[in-house]
């Protein structure tokens, strides 16, 4: 006994020193999350220790007991919450592959049961990695091209295939493009779960470019700013300082790899990890913790209270919308920005209870990133569509918003798609029906 314990207290004290050295010299530090598991590791050696003393006592007998006591916990434990994270959890996003260029790619020629506790559907992905039907690369003779990019909400997250504003806005500008003889028209889907500008422009660049587009609709969201932030930290720049790749690196250490796959099974380890890092005000602005975990601070830019000096954040992300622009541009092609709102800028009652995973109740929003966008927008002379006015004008009586994801329903996808269609159809339309 005397030995099977000094064995355990020898590999739970090699185990701290390894943590230790990782978070010091690899991690570049402690965050709430290794602080606790710090202190776990150094309360496990004390224990072992005074177990191993206790061995050499009449009190042999308790600590066998201790240690099978221990044990069953610890395995009770893991049972219960990879159980809870497989129910409470589900599917947190479709089925992605790594890229090397840009992160992450929906998996081609896949078709994905996605389950959350606010919707279930069937997302299906084309041979070119875009959500919804076939197409070809070469554009069809007479047909006009919107590529529409962005992130989870343009890719349609919580909504079948037929239902993303994508599709809605296709049907409704081609029975306005008939009426004029202009063609057919065909709005591609290139939004993927967590993209950011960056992201977006690289994907534009290398893969979607070659498709002709005669429009490029980028559809900015609010999390971009503190996403397109945290995918910068880990890009490969050229010669030239230009970003030309933003490979995944997630998992590069034992102690990333586990954060990765207890936040995606772990239930109650990721309410703890979660709860740890707000209680201590902690803010990690990594890609893991900008893309996968919804936080304050990742909308904090949208409210009242924000303090913080974002200059940055808004140059970086404007220089790689400007990239979009630029390239379409060299394509002949026209460029649109885009902004929606969330559920909490349209008042105190949307997106309840799911709103108070990033605000507490009684906290006011801003108009101030709106402004930004506005203001920047016009620096750099590009077309601007902002549907927060139409999602205030909206007086139907379905939900926009779901009550736990933040997404759009499938009522919401509708609202941005009639005023994305409208404001295309008064700026585009009639270019395109004149050079019929």
């Amino acid at each position: 006994m005397r030995t099977f314990t000094r064995l355990l207290t020898l590999v739970a004290c090699l185990a701290l020193l390894g943590f230790v050295y990782l978070q010091v010299f690899v991690e570049g530090g402690f965050g709430p999350a290794a602080m606790l598991g710090t202190a776990l590791l150094g309360v496990l050696v004390l224990a072992l220790a005074v177990l191993t003393y206790l061995t050499g006592t009449r009190h042999r007998e308790l600590v066998g007991n201790v240690l099978l006591a221990f044990t069953v916990t610890i395995v009770a434990y893991l049972v219960l919450d990879l159980a809870a994270g497989r129910i409470l959890i589900g599917t947190l996003s479709p089925p992605l592959v790594p890229d090397q260029f840009r992160h992450h790619a929906l998996v081609p020629d896949s078709q994905a049961e996605i389950r959350q506790r606010d919707f279930a559907y069937i997302q299906k992905v084309n041979h070119l990695g875009l959500r919804g039907r076939e197409t070809t690369v070469e554009k069809p003779a007479g047909t006009r091209r919107i590529v529409m990019l962005g992130d989870s909400f343009t890719m349609g997250k919580g909504v079948k295939d037929d239902e993303t504003f994508s599709v809605l806005v296709e049907k409704t500008l081609q029975s306005s493009l008939t009426a004029c003889g202009g063609g057919s028209l065909e709005v591609l889907n290139g939004g993927i779960d967590s993209y950011a500008p960056i992201l977006s422009y690289i994907q534009f660049d290398r893969e979607l470019a070659k498709l002709g587009p005669d429009l490029v609709v980028f559809n900015l969201d609010h999390s971009d700013l503190i996403q397109e932030a945290a995918y910068r930290r880990q890009a490969i720049h050229d010669a030239n300082g230009k970003i030309v790749a933003v490979p995944q690196l997630e998992g590069r250490s034992l102690y990333e790899r586990f954060l990765n796959w207890a936040t995606r099974n772990l239930f109650f380890t990721r309410v703890l990890l979660v709860y740890v890092n707000r209680a201590m005000n902690y803010r990690d602005l990594t890609v893991r913790s900008a893309v996968n975990e919804l936080g304050r601070e990742t909308f904090a830019h949208t409210l009242e209270a924000d303090a913080v000096d974002r200059t940055k954040q808004w140059n970086d992300m404007f220089e790689s919308i400007g990239r979009i622009k630029h390239k379409a541009e060299s394509l002949g092609a026209q460029f649109l920005l885009t902004t929606y709102p969330w559920a909490h800028q349209l008042g105190e009652s949307g997106w309840v209870p799911g709103r108070y995973s990033f605000m507490t109740k009684g906290e006011r929003t801003s108009d101030r990133s709106e402004r930004t966008i506005r203001e920047r927008s016009a620096a750099l002379g590009i077309d601007l569509f902002e549907a927060l006015p139409v999602f205030k004008k909206y007086q139907g009586t379905e939900a926009l918003y779901f009550d736990y994801d933040p997404h759009f329903t499938a009522a919401g996808q509708r609202v941005m798609a009639e005023g994305l269609a409208r404001y295309i159809a008064d700026h585009e339309l009639p270019r395109w029906c004149e050079s019929r």
